[in-house]
């Protein structure tokens, strides 16, 4: 029995198939660019993603792709992925070095327990409302990019 392991990083994704005792028994790993169409924005099309899980799983050895029986996986943990009803996404990924919403963090005074930064969800949402109404309108869900692959990968649209 082996699992296969998927962490979407923000310039590179990487898979391993690892057995029951946790010893990889095979890795790869496929790079990508962040996309910076304006200055402090960062971005990412989820079709990149897709390109880079399907080219690293095919990296690995087919007879260890056929025994796997389980999948997880981790990934960067801030950024949105906006998704409308169908799972389609509606507009490239932004992700946690995006500093666009820097000028909207009054919305999150201090004192914080844990302070807010431009590229979490809440800032961007709330920059996209403001200046991307349509995306808005768009969108059914707004995921981590870790949950939009397990989205694509046919599963439940959770975090």
């Amino acid at each position: 029995m082996s699992f296969l392991g998927i962490d979407l990083g923000t310039g590179s994704l990487k898979v391993a198939i690892v057995d029951e005792d946790g010893h990889e028994q095979a890795a790869a790993s496929v790079a990508y660019a962040l996309e910076t169409p304006h200055a402090g924005w960062a971005e990412t099309s989820v079709q990149t993603w897709w390109r880079a899980l399907c080219e690293a799983a095919a990296r690995l050895p087919e007879s260890l792709r056929r025994g796997v029986k389980a999948v997880g996986l981790s990934g960067q943990m801030h950024g949105v992925v906006l998704i409308d009803e169908a799972g389609n996404a509606v507009r490239p990924a932004m992700l946690w070095p995006d500093t666009r919403a820097r000028t909207l963090l009054d919305a999150w005074p201090d004192p914080q327990p844990n302070p807010v930064a431009p590229g979490m969800a809440g800032p961007l949402l709330r920059w996209i409302v403001l200046h991307e109404p349509e995306s808005a309108r768009r969108t059914r869900w707004a995921l981590q990019p870790k949950d939009w692959l397990r989205v694509a990968l046919g599963g439940a649209v959770a975090t």
